[in-house]
């Protein structure tokens, strides 16, 4: 390589560099157009051409810059030939073979020095292929076909190179620029039908990966939360009768041991109700009116109580109901009011006795709250049923 001048250095260097890249990718992108892998495997030409040039500098000059300047004109002509055939044809597969042909036919005109009996005609034969180029860049450019606009600008830039090469007789650090945008141009043309493609499609199935893993991640959520819900529901539904479907003894106590830890400032009434003869009404009239009258209590209590109060079976026919945030006397209306509606409402007839105590006045726990509202309870069944009670009315008697 120091057998040659600085240009002809540039030269192998750009030449080399360039027709490798493409060459690789003609070899790597398995997926593209016929007529694109023969544009790339043209670049085979001026690779080994190049490579000759480089091996025959020290012992022949002249035939090096032979070797060099006719791996760039076949370069041109199969380009130029190649891509006016449509990308589909099956005369392409023929081409693949035509590089190194081409080679062949190069090796014995430098080795022969026939170029220079040919000058003329080769000369004349670079500037109808430049104007050629130029001819089809315009006709691209004025039909907004950009997918061979790039190809052509750089054949045509290859072809100015070569014809001020022939025009000067040598390299110069001018031309080589006009090389080096030319291989540059057709590198482009190759990036942008190869391996741009290939980016977008990764990024398109890369985009669709992300959103179709955030509907999967969504719906997994939305799984997850319609399985907590059931749980829930699960949960919920094993805490209620299943006959009278309000809470049962053990989840009306945990409610009310909620409700005093979580507002232990606050007030809450406690009613324990019990239906009155309720053995005689089983005994004498069966079971199943037995199962019927605790239905209508329970439905009579859901229509008058709030909304926040809360409901239980405590056990047989008994029942808790919780009145948070009412004080002693306001528990009494309420209770009195649901007795007479139970007396009135219900088919067979019934009644019930009362038992009411309150938080804090009465109790500071829940155990000692049911406590004092079954001994309140008591003192109504004692005292002659179908009545209410308060507890706070025992402590002062």
């Amino acid at each position: 390589m120091l057998f040659l001048n600085v240009e002809n250095q540039l030269f192998l260097i750009i030449a080399l560099a360039f027709s490798s890249l493409i060459l690789a990718l003609s070899l790597v992108v398995r997926h593209q157009a016929t007529s694109l892998r023969v544009f790339e495997l043209s670049f085979a030409i001026p690779f080994f051409l190049t490579a000759s040039a480089f091996f025959a500098s020290p012992y022949q000059k002249t035939r090096a810059e032979a070797f060099m300047f006719f791996g760039q004109l076949f370069l041109v002509l199969l380009c130029t030939v190649v891509i006016q055939v449509k990308p589909s044809s099956e005369a392409l597969k023929l081409f693949y073979f035509i590089p190194f042909v081409l080679i062949g036919i190069a090796l014995f005109m430098a080795g022969n020095l026939l170029y220079q009996e040919l000058f003329l005609g080769i000369y004349i034969l670079n500037l109808m292929v430049m104007l050629l180029q130029l001819a089809l860049a315009i006709h691209c450019l004025m039909q907004k076909e950009k997918n061979r606009l790039t190809a052509y600008l750089g054949l045509f830039t290859l072809s100015v190179f070569l014809g001020l090469w022939l025009l000067f007789g040598e390299l110069s650090l001018e031309s080589l620029l006009l090389m080096v945008l030319g291989y540059f141009l057709c590198a482009l043309y190759v990036y942008q039908n190869t391996l741009k493609p290939l980016f977008a499609e990764h990024q398109q199935n890369s985009e669709a990966l992300k959103q179709m893993n955030a509907h999967v991640q969504m719906e997994v959520i939305r799984r997850v939360e319609e399985v907590e819900r059931s749980n829930r529901k699960l949960v919920e539904i094993s805490k209620m009768d299943s006959m009278t479907g309000i809470y049962m003894k053990t989840a009306v106590m945990k409610n009310l041991e909620s409700i005093l830890e979580r507002s232990p400032q606050a007030t809450l009434s406690v009613l324990m109700v019990d239906i009155d003869h309720f053995k005689q009404i089983n005994d004498s009239m069966g079971h199943q009116i037995g199962d019927r009258c605790i239905k209508t209590l329970t439905s009579l209590a859901q229509s008058c109580f709030r909304k926040d109060d809360i409901l239980g079976r405590f056990g047989g026919d008994e029942f808790l109901i919780l009145l948070p945030a009412t004080l002693p006397a306001r528990a009494f209306l309420i209770a009195d009011r649901f007795r007479q509606q139970i007396q009135n409402k219900t088919a067979p007839p019934i009644t019930i006795s009362v038992g009411i105590a309150s938080y804090p006045e009465d109790a500071g726990t829940a155990a000692a709250l049911i406590e004092a509202a079954d001994k309140a309870l008591y003192h109504s069944k004692q005292n002659g049923r179908d009545q209410v009670t308060l507890y706070s009315s025992l402590k002062e008697d």
